[in-house]
């Protein structure tokens, strides 16, 4: 995938992230977003970043919220392991 698609899945990841509450997973979440987003930035192997996101994502509540976060990290994996 070309570097302006991978922003954009990046960038509503973020912003999903920013619609969490101020609780200890949500603030975890928003934490490895933001390595995520360096790695992304740096060219650097994203993957073991991923896992543990989706690993954070599993603490939160459940509910739509969850789904995108989870959805959208799915798309960004995809993308990253396309040659």
């Amino acid at each position: 995938m070309d570097g302006p698609a991978l922003k954009s899945l990046y960038l509503a990841l973020q912003r999903y992230a920013g619609w969490l509450d101020r609780d200890r997973a949500s603030v975890a979440v928003r934490t490895d977003v933001q390595a995520l987003g360096a790695a992304i930035d740096a060219g650097a192997d994203a993957s073991a970043l991923l896992s543990a996101l989706d690993a954070t994502i599993a603490r939160l509540p459940g509910g739509d919220l969850r789904k995108m976060l989870r959805a959208t990290a799915g798309q960004i994996r995809r993308a990253l392991d396309e040659p």
